[in-house]
């Protein structure tokens, strides 16, 4: 049965709305805002291609929807990279009896194999990928599907030809929100801290879990490529307890469990970053600059939910962890003895490097 022209144009309209959010969506500096927006990307270009009867094109787009919300929710990024190949050689085998069906299969294992590989080579593959769905776009009917795929190929070439690659590599440097604490994540924030830390300054792993379990809204990963090269670790804590570290005359061994609370609506949130570690070939400007970037960006996304940080004390042991805090518009208000110094980013800094 052939498609009919409102169902034809209800599919262009659909495509359209995916094309503009993903636009949106690269205008976010928080990855976790820009992978929640492309969970809709992907939602409506399954759609798109439902209408116009495209099976391969409403599979891999369902692939793809499946990887960005495991992306959003969990850090196995490897697994759910191979999950992907594994699933467009399956979409392959399923939609063999249409021949241009495997012009979107073939262009996704490419752009799969590109993003595994260097930045040069993620933008090559890329624009090969994009080459192959303007085809099948044409051949299916998505018109504003081909029009969006060769504006991305117009713009990888712009890259390649004017030498801007170091923007592809900034995506592969990225802080993002720990949806889900794996044994093997809390293995590796142990080991890192016994590596930077020493034991004297390290939390028991139990406890840590317990936190996280607590409020799972209290820990950053920092990754490059799919490698975890460092974390960002945040409580909510009571007003009371909040008053209370800074009176105390050494850094806290832990934290009473009913002292740290979830974030909520029209509430002042007092937050204390435990530490920011990092592999110590990373300790650069450029991680300070990003660093910046995502407290700024986690502060106003909070504020946008109506949830105001109105205070944030943090704790330097590392000259990496003072060197932030020190950039980045935090005041030293104590110093201990073990040279651990306790910092403070008030409601005024908040207001004038944030809000502004």
């Amino acid at each position: 049965m052939e498609t009919s022209f409102l169902i034809i144009v209800i599919a262009q309209v659909l495509g359209l709305i995916s094309w503009i959010l993903l636009l949106i969506s690269y205008t976010k500096e928080d990855i976790d805002e820009l992978l929640f927006l492309q969970i809709f990307v992907a939602l409506f270009d399954v759609l798109s291609y439902l209408l116009l009867g495209a099976d391969a094109g409403i599979l891999i787009c369902f692939i793809e929807l499946v990887k960005t919300i495991l992306y959003y929710k969990t850090d196995k990024d490897r697994i759910i990279f191979w999950i992907g190949v594994i699933g467009y050689f399956l979409i392959g085998l399923l939609t063999i009896d249409h021949w241009f069906a495997c012009l979107p299969v073939l262009g996704s294992l490419i752009d799969s194999y590109g993003t595994s590989r260097d930045s040069k080579s993620a933008n090559i593959c890329s624009i090969l990928s994009n080459l192959l769905w303007v085809a099948y776009d044409l051949i299916i009917l998505s018109y504003i599907g081909a029009i969006t795929d060769s504006v991305v190929i117009i713009c990888n070439i712009s890259v390649l030809v004017l030498g801007y690659s170091r923007l592809l590599r900034i995506s592969k440097f990225r802080i993002i929100k720990c949806h889900y604490l794996s044994k093997k994540t809390v293995d590796d924030i142990y080991n890192l801290d016994l590596k930077n830390y020493g034991e004297d300054n390290i939390w028991d792993k139990n406890y840590q879990v317990n936190v996280y379990q607590k409020n799972p809204d209290s820990m950053f990963v920092i990754k490059y490529k799919n490698d975890f090269i460092g974390y960002i670790n945040y409580l909510n804590l009571i007003p009371e307890e909040y008053e209370a570290i800074k009176r105390k005359r050494g850094v806290p061994n832990y934290y009473p469990l009913e002292s740290i609370i979830p974030f909520k609506k029209n509430r002042k949130s007092y937050l204390l970053i435990e530490s920011i570690n990092i592999k110590p070939q990373y300790e650069k400007e450029e991680t300070i600059t990003l660093i910046d970037k995502k407290l700024k960006s986690f502060i106003k996304m909070k504020h946008n939910r109506k949830i105001y940080i109105h205070k944030i004390l943090a704790f330097g042991f590392s000259n990496f962890e003072k060197d932030v805090y020190d950039t980045i518009g935090f005041q030293r208000i104590k110093e201990f003895d073990n040279q651990v110094i306790l910092y403070e980013y008030d409601l005024d800094t908040i207001d004038n490097n944030v809000m502004r």
